[in-house]
């Protein structure tokens, strides 16, 4: 059976969300099913993969042009799932070449007050113009799913992220409470000060912040003394972050799927999240994470959490349990569906 060509439209050697994505797809598609074609930067750190790559060299902002060029010629499909860093020419010249193109969304499309597509983009025709050109358009959760609208149309199924479980199963189950850790970007969406918050009303517990973003020397200006800022981390020294950490704290309110979730799920760290984005959907209360309505909620569960230990090792070892449903050797398989469906689709 003659394989099929699929172009993963991310830099599969530089750390981003979308990127680690495309990564973790190329390794798990079936190589006997699929050619791979993927691109690599000049700045990131290069490996060697089973799959076609192209090396974006310098000057990028030109070099990446033609990356795209070469994986849209070379492919039978694509997945392009960096919005604003895919040059609109890439999408209509997959049309012309009657190549199938698919996407994910990964966080709100039009929800105000949130981060959200058209504040993206920045108005919403050009939100329309962008993704009228893709044939599949799928959310990653549920949640996200339900935002089919006028400006894109949504698959009512959504495409699941996963995560490499395997990279975190030697970290033991969680029997009680010392650390919180937070990891993502230090920025307002994020919410980070409430992480320092909560430590002010915790000062027997330790608080762990991984990440960089514009508002970390503010926030590490006004924090506790059970407060340590590590900086951006690479995923090796993350993971003994976690083997240390003992509940994960991701105080933002606009999210899709977040990876870290998954990340720390699998080394058998629970998360505590607000509902706002729709983490019912993956996620049971009490029972492998933790849902807040607010603030005050957050301070009484971590009371609760340092009294019952129990429910801390009960979560921890049910967070495993649901990382591993989410594992891309679990996951891929939607994947390869969805590919082999668009392509005959356009035979």
């Amino acid at each position: 059976m003659k394989r099929i060509k699929i172009f993963l439209g991310g830099y599969i050697t530089y750390t981003n969300a979308q990127n680690l994505n495309c990564r973790a797809i190329a390794q798990h598609l079936n190589k006997s099913r699929f050619d791979v074609y993927a691109l690599q930067t000049h700045f990131g750190k290069n490996e060697n993969f089973d799959i076609n790559t192209f090396n974006c060299f310098m000057p990028f902002y030109v070099s990446k042009h033609f990356g795209f060029l070469w994986g849209i010629l070379s492919c039978d499909v694509a997945y392009l799932p960096k919005h604003i860093d895919t040059p609109f020419w890439v999408l209509k010249l997959s049309n012309l070449l009657k190549k199938p193109i698919f996407t994910t969304i990964e966080g709100n499309v039009v929800d105000r007050g949130k981060a959200n597509l058209i504040d993206l983009f920045g108005n919403e025709f050009l939100v329309q113009k962008y993704f009228k050109y893709f044939d599949k358009i799928f959310a990653i959760t549920k949640h996200l799913s339900k935002q089919s609208n006028q400006l894109v149309t949504i698959d009512n199924n959504p495409l699941f992220l996963g995560v490499n479980y395997d990279s975190f199963t030697l970290n033991k189950i969680k029997t009680e409470l010392k650390q919180i850790v937070f990891v993502g970007g230090i920025i307002k969406r994020k919410r980070v000060e409430e992480v320092v918050e909560l430590a002010k009303h915790f000062s027997a517990l330790s608080f762990v912040i991984v990440g960089e973003g514009v508002q970390r020397e503010q926030l590490e200006n006004t924090s506790p003394e059970n407060v340590e800022f590590l900086g951006k981390l690479p995923h090796k020294e993350i993971r003994e972050v976690f083997k240390k950490s003992d509940l994960h704290f991701l105080p933002s309110r606009s999210e899709g799927f977040p990876k870290v979730i998954l990340e720390a799920a699998s080394a058998g760290i629970p998360s505590m999240v607000y509902k706002d984005y729709g983490a019912s959907d993956w996620m049971r209360d009490k029972y492998n994470g933790f849902i807040i309505s607010d603030f005050d909620q957050a301070i009484s569960l971590v009371k609760e959490l340092v009294k019952k230990p129990e429910l801390l090792e009960k979560t921890s070892k049910n967070a495993k349990t649901l990382a591993k449903s989410y594992d891309w050797k679990v996951l891929i398989k939607d994947w390869e569906k969805v590919i082999v469906e668009l392509v005959d689709e356009k035979l």
